[in-house]
């Protein structure tokens, strides 16, 4: 899987992920929910944060490991 694809994928679940937090906290009362709600979203939040980085940093690894390869090919 390209970073693109990564980016493409990625980047809009990231940003539904946080408005739906965002729409979670200002309608909390009316769910009648209390604090605890942020603790699993906030959890899941840095999670997705550390996913996404580690799969570009991967991918980044992956471009330099194939730039060397056709670098040592001469190409």
């Amino acid at each position: 899987m390209s970073t693109q694809t990564l980016v493409r994928i990625l980047v809009p679940l990231l940003a539904v992920f946080m408005l739906a937090t965002v729409v979670i906290a200002l309608l909390q009362d009316e769910f009648e929910w209390s604090w605890w709600f942020s603790v699993p979203i906030g959890g899941g939040f840095v999670m997705a944060i550390i996913g996404f980085r580690l799969l570009v940093q991967r991918a980044g690894e992956e471009a330099e490991r194939l730039d060397r390869e056709l670098d040592a090919q001469g190409k």
